[in-house]
C-alpha cells in the first residue's frame, strides 16, 4: 500500500479541478486576428490581443458555438442569455491588466463528465463552463536571468471546465482530464494537445478527517501540463497537508505551482478570493443573446459520445468497462471496431484490434490511424482463421504484410501459402519431432500430461505455424498413443 493509499483510510481527500482548453478557432476569442501553434514569437499580434489604447473586441461567434457543443455533449444548461467580465490581475504576458473572461453568467451552467474507475462509473458534476481569453506566454531563463515574452496566445480562446469539489483520489483527476480530452477530440472543438499548453489543468485540493462534514483548507495548484503529473502533483500537495496537520499546523489558503524537476508542489503565493480580482461587466461587449433554436440545432449534430458507445457495447456485447474504453479512447479505433462488428463477432474485432493491430502500430511508435488496414481486410483475415483455413500464427502474419506493404489481402494470400497446408506432411513432422524427443515421449506417456504443449511448440515450429492447432492435437494425441 502506498503513501497515498494509507493517509486514504483516515482521510478523505476532496479534489475539484478547473481545466482550460484551448479551442481551434482559426482567429482569437476578442479579434480577427490569426492564432495557430509553433509560429515565429509575436508574428501573430494584432492591437486588441496587444491591449493597446482604442483597440475594441469583438467575439469570435465560432467560439460561442463550441463552448455551445460541449455544454450539450455533457447535458448541461446551455444558456441563450450571457456577458462577459474583466477580470483583473497583473501578470507580465496579460497585456491589457486583465483577461476578458465570464462571472456571473456564462455560458454554460451544471452538466456531468461520466469516468470509470476501479471499474465504477462515476458522475463527475460540473458547476460550469465558460469563455475566455488565453494570455500570453512567458518563457524564463535562470542561467542569464532574462524573460522573455510571447503574445502569440494571448487572445486565443479558452473553454475553462469547472467542476464540483466532488472528486475522491488522485487517479480520479487524472482520468477526468483525459476523459475531458477524450470528449472535446470527438466534438472536433479542440485537439487538446497538453505538450502544446492545449489543455491545461488546475487543482483544488483539500484533506479532512474520515466523518467530517466540513471541508479543510483548500490550496490550488496551477498550470499541470501532463496526465501523469496531474496525479503527482495531487498526491504530493495531499502528502504536505496530511503532514502539516498531522503535526498540529493548520494549512494556509495558497496557490502552488508543480515543479517537474523536484516532483513536488511549490507555494507561489497566498490564493487570492473572486473579490481580489475585482470583477465587473466588460464595458466594451454587449451581453449576448442566442436564439434557441440555434443551440437545438449544434446539439443536433453532436456524434455519439465516447461515454454512449462505452455503455452500448457493454450492453450489447458483454465487455468490461476497461474492455469499452479501450476501444472508445478515439473516435478513430471507435468507428473502426463499428465498421468491422457488422460482419465479425465483437469479442474477435476487440481482441485483434486491442491486440495484434495495436502492436503493429506500438512497433513504429505510430498513432492508430483507420486508413492503414482496411476494416474488411482484417475481418477476413479474423475469418479465415476461425474457418481453420489458415492458423492463428499464419493469420497474424498475413497482418503484418498487409500492414507493412502496399499489397492487397489476395496478392499476400495468393503469393504466400498460408491456405495450403499440403506442402507440410504432418505425419512426418510429429515422426521427426517425437524421435528427436524420447525422453519427453516417455515422460508424456507416463502420465505427464502437460508435455503435449511442449511438443505442440516443437511441431508449430517446424511447420513455420502453417498447421491448424487442432489437427496438430489430434495428430499428436494419436502418434503419442502409438508410441
Amino acid at each position: 500500500m502506498n503513501n497515498i493509499e494509507k493517509i486514504n483510510k483516515d482521510w478523505d481527500f476532496v479534489i475539484g479541478i478547473e481545466v482550460h482548453v484551448q479551442l481551434e478557432t482559426k482567429s482569437k476569442m476578442f479579434s480577427t486576428c490569426e492564432y495557430s501553434y509553433d509560429q515565429d514569437v509575436n508574428t501573430l499580434t494584432c492591437p486588441t490581443s496587444l491591449g493597446l489604447p482604442g483597440a475594441l473586441p469583438s467575439i469570435n461567434e465560432k467560439a460561442i458555438d463550441f463552448a455551445i457543443k460541449f455544454g450539450s455533449a455533457v447535458g448541461a444548461k446551455v444558456h441563450s442569455s450571457f456577458s462577459f467580465s474583466r477580470k483583473h490581475y497583473f501578470y507580465p504576458d496579460l497585456p491589457k491588466g486583465y483577461q476578458i473572461s465570464q462571472f456571473d453568467q456564462p455560458i454554460v451552467t451544471g452538466g456531468a463528465i461520466p469516468i470509470w474507475w476501479n471499474e465504477k462509473k462515476y458522475d463527475i458534476q460540473l458547476t460550469r463552463a465558460h469563455l475566455e481569453e488565453d494570455a500570453g506566454k512567458s518563457t524564463h531563463n535562470s542561467s542569464n536571468n532574462n524573460s522573455e515574452l510571447d503574445f502569440n496566445r494571448s487572445g486565443a480562446p479558452l473553454i475553462e471546465i469547472v467542476t464540483e469539489p466532488v472528486l475522491t483520489h488522485p487517479i480520479q483527476a487524472k482520468i477526468l482530464i483525459q476523459r475531458i480530452k477524450q470528449i472535446v477530440n470527438y466534438i472536433t472543438i479542440s485537439h487538446a494537445e497538453m505538450e502544446q499548453g492545449k489543455l491545461r489543468c488546475d487543482a483544488n485540493i483539500s484533506i479532512k478527517k474520515k466523518g467530517i462534514k466540513e471541508f479543510g483548507t483548500k490550496t490550488e495548484i496551477k498550470n499541470i501540463n501532463s496526465f501523469k503529473n496531474v496525479q503527482k502533483a495531487i498526491e504530493s500537495e495531499i502528502k504536505r497537508q496530511h503532514d502539516l496537520l498531522s503535526k498540529g499546523n493548520s494549512v494556509k489558503q495558497a496557490t502552488l505551482t508543480w515543479n517537474n524537476e523536484k516532483n513536488t508542489a511549490e507555494i507561489m503565493r497566498i490564493k487570492e478570493n473572486a473579490d481580489d480580482y475585482r470583477y465587473f461587466p466588460e464595458p466594451d461587449l454587449p451581453p449576448v443573446e442566442i436564439d434557441k433554436k440555434h443551440i437545438d440545432s449544434i446539439k443536433k449534430l453532436l456524434p455519439t459520445l465516447p461515454f454512449e458507445l462505452e455503455e452500448k457495447w457493454m450492453k450489447d456485447y458483454n465487455f468490461t468497462p476497461k474492455e469499452a474504453s479501450i476501444l472508445s479512447s478515439t473516435s478513430e479505433i471507435a468507428s473502426y471496431f463499428e465498421k468491422m462488428i457488422s460482419n465479425t463477432d465483437a469479442k474477435d474485432a476487440n481482441k485483434w484490434i486491442t491486440g495484434e493491430l495495436f502492436r503493429l502500430f506500438n512497433e513504429e511508435n505510430q498513432e492508430f490511424d483507420d486508413k492503414k488496414i482496411n476494416p474488411n481486410d482484417l475481418s477476413k483475415i479474423i475469418s479465415l482463421v476461425n474457418n481453420g483455413e489458415v492458423t492463428a500464427a499464419s493469420g497474424k502474419e498475413i497482418l503484418r504484410k498487409l500492414f507493412n506493404s502496399d499489397s492487397s489481402i489476395d496478392f499476400i494470400l495468393n503469393k504466400g501459402d498460408y491456405l495450403n497446408n499440403t506442402d507440410y506432411n504432418i505425419e512426418d513432422i510429429i515422426k521427426k519431432v517425437l524421435k528427436d524427443n524420447p525422453n519427453e515421449v516417455k515422460r508424456f506417456q507416463d502420465g505427464e500430461d502437460k508435455l503435449l504443449s511442449y511438443f505442440m511448440g516443437k511441431v508449430m515450429k517446424e511447420s513455420k505455424g502453417k498447421i491448424n492447432h487442432e489437427i496438430i492435437i489430434q495428430e499428436l494425441n494419436n502418434s503419442l498413443k502409438k508410441s
